[in-house]
């Protein structure tokens, strides 16, 4: 009896071993399409930053739109000053939305025209295996002028 308890002692520490692997896995491959994106954003590359949103967040707004209000967003926030990672979680549930690979990530961030910024991406991975942009939401102050 005392061998069976340590042998399934042994086997969940190597199931819950593996799985924090790929947990830390998923979260270094959904941050560097995350720094990827927001970094064309920042760039004005709106094009490419339009194709790596999800199938679903894409088919909300045609790209011209989506374009437009992104543009008109970061002329409001001005000029990026910094961006530092506060948080990044790895989900397979989100009220809301189907069961699946998510990672949200939290920032606070810096831009020449607003204070206490922060923001908040969710990546879902595709049937492809790949990392996408499902969702962004910001909160900021503006600067006094």
């Amino acid at each position: 009896m005392k061998k069976l308890i340590i042998m399934l002692i042994s086997i969940i520490s190597m199931y819950s071993a593996s799985a924090q692997k790929y947990t830390e896995q998923y979260i270094k491959d959904a941050s560097i399409v995350t720094e990827k994106w927001l970094s064309d954003i920042n760039d004005k590359q709106y094009e490419n930053a339009f194709q790596m949103l999800s199938s679903e967040a894409q088919a909300i707004y045609k790209q011209a739109t989506w374009i437009s209000l992104i543009r008109e967003l970061m002329f409001e926030f001005g000029e990026l000053e910094n961006r530092k990672a506060t948080e990044k979680r790895f989900q397979s549930e989100i009220e809301g939305m189907e069961n699946g690979f998510y990672v949200s990530i939290d920032y606070t961030v810096s831009y020449t025209n607003t204070i206490n910024h922060n923001e908040h991406i969710l990546l879902k991975q595709n049937d492809k295996k790949m990392w996408r942009i499902v969702d962004y939401n910001y909160e900021f102050q503006n600067k006094e002028k």
